[in-house]
Parts: C-alpha cells; structure tokens; sequence
C-alpha cells in the first residue's frame, strides 16, 4: 500500500495520529519514575525508551516538545534521577492510569 503526503494530510486527526504513531511497530511501555525537588513523586507511562549503546549503557527518552509542563522531563532535569521500569502483562491496567 502507497500513501502520499496528502493521503496523510487528508486523514482525520485522530486516525492520522493513531496512524502514524503505529509506523515504526511494536513499542514497549515503560514507567518512568520521577520526584522534583521538594519530593513530590511522579510516575508516567512512555512508549519512546530506546536502546543505543552497551558500552557505556545508553538508553534514550523522548519527549514530546509541548506548551504544557512536562513534569517527568523537568524532574528529570532538576534531579538528574530517575526510574525506567517494563510494563508487565499484569499490571497494564494499573500503568495506564499514570497517563
């Protein structure tokens, strides 16, 4: 199958997302654990954690660039510390819940 750009352009917005967030394949949920500076905790579900190296370990976090606060990017960036947890068969319910 052959999409153009305005094949892409012409979907709904939702469809058009779902669709192009489905692109790449299979991606994995992770919990990403986070605590700003007073403590606070903070937990969010995030599908973007790649691998990119083994020596030394590199793993990568995207996050999405936006108008809103990105708690988990700025406690990240506050406190340098943070969680990457897998996302088991069960507990899925449970995750889904941080977003």
């Amino acid at each position: 199958m052959h999409f153009t750009a305005h094949d892409i352009g012409a979907m709904a917005s939702r469809y058009r997302a779902a669709f192009v967030n489905s692109l790449s394949g299979f991606k994995p949920a992770n919990l990403v654990g986070t605590a700003d500076a007073a403590g606070n905790s903070n937990l969010a579900i995030i599908s973007s954690v790649v691998h990119l190296g083994s020596h030394p370990p590199l793993l990568a976090l995207i996050v999405r660039p936006s108008p809103v606060e990105r708690h988990t990017l700025e406690n990240i960036l506050d406190t340098r510390c943070y969680t990457i947890n897998h996302v088991h068969q069960s507990f899925i319910e449970a995750a889904h819940q941080t977003a």
